[in-house]
Parts: C-alpha cells; structure tokens; sequence
C-alpha cells in the first residue's frame, strides 16, 4: 500500500484556495470557464502554480467533486454511528443526505451530470467512500434485525438497496426544476424501506 501523501498546512490552504476557486467559477460561469489559466486568475497565483498541485484539469475536478462530497459524508456517518433507535437513524440519514444536495443544487447538477467531471459509471462502486456508506449503513439494519425492530434479512444486501434508492432520489431531485419537499421525500423513502423491513407482529 502506498504511503499516505502528508502535505503542509500551506500546501493544503493553497490546494483548498484553488477548489474554492473551481467551484465559484462552475457556480457564476458554468463548467465551460473552468480551465488552469482562469483558475490561477480567479486565485491570483501563476498558472505554473496550479499546476504543482494537480496533473491536469480532470485532476482537479475529481477533488473538487471529492472534497465536495466529504461534509455530507461526515454527517451522515456520525449520525449512523450515533446513539438512538436504528430506525429514527436510518431516517435521520436520509434527511441529512437529501438536504445536503438541495443546499449545494447547482454544484453537484455539474459535478454529477457534466460529462468532462464524470468518469466511468461504475467507479464509484469501487471507492473507499462508497464502501465506507454501505458497511455503516448496514451495522444499524444489523443493529434492527438483532433488536427484534427488523425481519431477518441480510444487512449489507439491504444497505446496497437501501443506498442506491437514495442515489436516484437525489438524481430526480436534481434533475428536477420543481423537487417534492427535501422532508417529504425523505419520510417517503424512509416509509417504503422501514415500513417493508419492520418485523411481522403474529
């Protein structure tokens, strides 16, 4: 395994100072502005500069979308690893994941949808991220299950289920010009999955 790059505090304000950059620019201009040379205007550094922190253009969009996407992800696995009855967290995980996309709409309908920023379609199954949601997903519908709240059911078959309805939620919501209530999409989704999942009073 490779060893983890440690970078200084002035190399990380100055990598995070060029994605804020790329991201004002994709928000005020569209995608289409977004090249190294405007990057380093809007900083106010060379053009050279940029470079030494990343490859290319494409670098720069993965960490973007990356560091985009790392609060949310925060969040939401505090909330899984928190107290509470499984359910009310499972629904407290939707919530935060559907409001974290409403409030940064114009970002990710780029970050998601442009075809320059998305790779192929099946990597992010294979990203640590990715693995990290589903594994703490499924400990709390394996916390459910042992508690008697769920069916007996496989943990992490259901978690990928469970994830992948709120990936295309939050695609139809992006896509969307006039989305549901972020509240009532997430009881809804909440509903479909507890409600099937709630173990059967004989």
């Amino acid at each position: 395994m490779a060893a983890r790059q440690v970078r200084s505090p002035w190399e990380t304000y100055k990598r995070q100072s060029i994605q804020e950059a790329v991201i004002r620019l994709i928000c005020r201009e569209g995608l289409k502005s977004v090249t190294m040379e405007r990057v380093a205007q809007e900083v106010g550094i060379a053009k050279g500069t940029v470079y030494l922190h990343y490859r290319d253009k494409q670098d720069l969009l993965d960490e973007v979308k990356s560091s985009a996407v790392a609060p949310m992800m925060k969040t939401v696995e505090d909330i899984l690893r928190g107290d509470g009855p499984p359910v009310d967290r499972l629904r407290a995980f939707v919530l935060a994941y559907l409001e974290y996309f409403d409030e940064h709409r114009d970002l990710f309908r780029v970050l998601i949808y442009e075809r320059e920023v998305v790779r192929v379609q099946g990597s992010r199954y294979q990203s640590d991220r990715y693995r990290r949601l589903l594994e703490a997903t499924a400990r709390v519908i394996g916390e459910a299950v042992r508690e008697g709240a769920f069916r007996e059911v496989n943990p992490h078959n259901v978690a990928a289920m469970f994830v992948e309805s709120m990936f295309a939620l939050m695609n139809q919501r992006l896509r969307s010009d006039r989305p549901a209530d972020v509240e009532d999409d997430a009881t809804l989704l909440g509903d479909v999955f507890i409600q099937g999942l709630e173990k059967k009073k004989k």
